[in-house]
């Protein structure tokens, strides 16, 4: 049995990897996962180019920052990434304080992100571009990943708003935080979370990268089956003692949508990852050094994966 380390950020959205280690969906290609919780996005990518684990669940725009040494801080090591399977477009939602009704109230008060020149504090500048509030008039504080923005967000009232991953918009109802707009509404198409890794790793552990895929893609069609609902939410309830079971169950909703949920084949959404490109030349810092989206992505991996 082989150990991969897998780099997330925390929430109910890492179920595929925890009913892929129940179900032995893992173990049946000689696999088992050493996940690690990160803080935020800087810790992940440099942490990954540093060779301190071997694959992370991100954002796609991540990968991108950092391949073309755009991002919020220089990464030492190899930075030679690419994004090996899609997952979905991240769930994102422009999370607000209960006083805060629309987007005019929001000029001259603090929004928070992970890192402000990465992809979802793109995604969210779009939005507040769309409605006509000049981003300039916005305090801007960077307070860490989603388990982290939303923890901020209800200690901290002075902090309105943020962009924000289900299930962490639903958990935050009981302060009368509100969603005030879907990513979704304001983009055509958007891939937000990718498998990533470095070439030279992937190169060197193709069979354990494509078993990975392999495994992935057994526990989502899985989740997917109604049949085990209630085992999902046992499986939620083992990892996430803390979450009440509605708000599991909701969250299941979300990423098990038959049109909207976790992609079951891991296919890229290549309208969407160059909506990430066209967002990273607007607000990135130098969008004449970025590529088209096949420069950011392998798929010889996945094809590999059907087959297992």
């Amino acid at each position: 049995m082989r150990t991969l380390s897998i780099n997330v950020f925390p929430g109910a959205i890492n179920v595929p990897l925890w009913a892929g280690l129940k179900q032995g969906f893992f173990a049946s290609r000689g696999l088992d996962l050493d996940i690690i919780f990160t803080p935020n996005s800087i810790e992940q990518l440099t942490g990954i180019a540093a060779g301190k684990f071997d694959i992370m669940l991100t954002a796609i725009d991540n990968i991108i920052a950092y391949k073309e040494k755009q991002g919020e801080v220089p990464a030492d090591g190899d930075t030679d990434l690419f994004a090996f399977m899609g997952s979905d477009d991240a769930f994102l939602r422009f999370v607000v304080q209960e006083d805060i009704k629309s987007f005019a109230d929001l000029p001259g008060k603090i929004l928070t992100a992970d890192a402000l020149t990465t992809g979802f504090a793109f995604v969210l500048r779009r939005m507040l571009a769309l409605n006509g509030i000049d981003e300039n008039s916005i305090e801007w504080i960077s307070t860490g990943g989603v388990l982290q923005r939303w923890q901020a967000m209800m200690e901290h009232p002075e902090q309105k708003g943020t962009l924000q991953v289900t299930p962490f918009e639903i958990m935050g109802a009981s302060k009368g935080h509100h969603v005030l707009a879907r990513a979704a509404d304001v983009l055509d198409s958007y891939q937000g979370i990718v498998g990533g890794t470095r070439v030279a790793w992937a190169r060197e552990n193709a069979e354990d990268l494509s078993g990975f895929i392999a495994g992935w893609l057994d526990a989502v069609n899985w989740l997917y089956d109604p049949a085990n609902r209630r085992a999902a939410l046992d499986i939620i309830a083992e990892n996430m003692p803390q979450m009440p079971e509605t708000v599991a169950a909701d969250a299941l909703d979300v990423f098990f949508d038959p049109q909207t949920g976790m992609r079951r084949d891991g296919s890229f959404d290549m309208p969407g990852i160059a909506t990430v490109l066209d967002l990273r030349r607007e607000f990135g810092p130098a969008p004449d050094d970025l590529h088209g989206p096949e420069h950011y992505i392998d798929t010889i991996y996945l094809d590999a994966a059907k087959g297992r």
